[in-house]
């Protein structure tokens, strides 16, 4: 309004003087001037309702933020089986590397396969050794997840069941309280993953010196000593492979007894008796031999094992010796026979 009101005033003052002419031109850069001036507002204006019909038809306009991308699912990059080819000593795992865009935890479903054969149930991170056999193929099929979203599919590539070693599980010594001159036997427990005959080799030592070896389970210790340490170091086989080894835990021989050889005379003297008692040891211990049991007067030498007795001559009726031989570390043998015994005196004349 101000603008056409200084039109309407220019109009006015174009009949007047000088004066007016200059009024004209004064009004006229007073015009010029709103003219730019409302100009410049009215673009002002627009250049704000402009601003604003263009935040509000960007994405995200209500809470002045972009968008956030939607959550992308996982993926796999490798999987592989261990231990190719697979062996039956243990459960069969899997080696798995993934990637989550948003670096969010990753957890993986898995569904395990025999001979392309889906195995119900066998839907964990390893599969056991007892559901397969020599010869198989096996893979597993794997899929990623973070908990919202699960990737594709991965596959393993397929890994064949091998021959498995058959394996020595345990070795025991019997009798546990041998002593020299036992029989000792190797009680073995052996198992082949295969289900293949297992044949065993022995290898026996004496004092960690081997003394004998080969398939006998059985060791003679006759000639060993007490103290002496027993062990068999006990090697599974199977038709196409060896297994492993396994030695068993020592075995010590215990302390073995005296053994008495010597038989008692018989003598026709009768008024004395002389016998050496003897004992052989196993362990090679010295013996001393004692009299437990004997008539009065008789006598025994606890190195030799000599026994004396001076008969006198009106001992008559049944006389029980019983002689012991020890070996000084618990080992004892005992022999224990009777002598006989009639008088020698002349008869003493009967009364009348």
């Amino acid at each position: 309004m101000r603008m056409f009101k200084q039109i309407r005033r220019v109009k006015h003052c174009r009949h007047d003087s000088r004066e007016c002419n200059e009024s004209i031109a004064i009004d006229l850069h007073t015009l010029s001037m709103n003219i730019a001036r409302n100009l410049f507002l009215a673009l002002g204006i627009w250049g704000v309702v402009f601003s604003m019909s263009c935040t509000a038809s960007s994405p995200g306009a209500a809470n002045g933020s972009t968008s956030a991308k939607g959550n992308q699912p996982p993926t796999i990059t490798s999987a592989k089986i261990l231990n190719e080819p697979i062996q039956l000593t243990g459960p069969v795992g899997v080696q798995v590397n993934a990637q989550d865009p948003e670096r969010e935890t990753v957890s993986f479903l898995y569904q395990w396969y025999v001979d392309n054969t889906a195995l119900a149930g066998q839907t964990h991170a390893t599969l056991p050794a007892e559901m397969l056999r020599r010869g198989q193929s096996v893979f597993v099929e794997i899929i990623p997840t973070d908990g919202v979203n699960k990737g594709h599919p991965y596959r393993a590539k397929s890994v064949e069941v091998g021959n498995t070693s058959p394996k020595v599980v345990a070795v025991l010594l019997t009798p546990q309280a041998a002593r020299s001159g036992d029989k000792i036997e190797a009680a073995v427990e052996a198992s082949d993953p295969d289900h293949d005959r297992v044949d065993l080799t022995y290898k026996w030592y004496r004092n960690e010196t081997v003394v004998k070896e080969g398939e006998e389970s059985f060791l003679d210790t006759t000639g060993f000593v007490a103290h002496d340490k027993i062990m068999v170091d006990v090697t599974a086989h199977a038709p196409a492979v060896t297994g492993n080894s396994l030695k068993s835990e020592p075995l010590v021989l215990g302390n073995s007894a005296p053994r008495i050889v010597s038989i008692p005379p018989i003598s026709d003297s009768q008024d004395h008796f002389d016998y050496t008692v003897k004992a052989m040891d196993p362990d090679g211990d010295r013996v001393i031999y004692y009299l437990e049991a004997a008539p009065t007067g008789m006598s025994i030498n606890e190195t030799s094992g000599q026994i004396l007795w001076r008969i006198p001559s009106d001992q008559e009726g049944i006389f029980h010796v019983k002689v012991a031989a020890k070996d000084g570390h618990g080992g004892m043998a005992t022999q224990e026979f009777d002598l006989t015994l009639t008088s020698t005196s002349p008869p003493k004349p009967s009364r009348t």
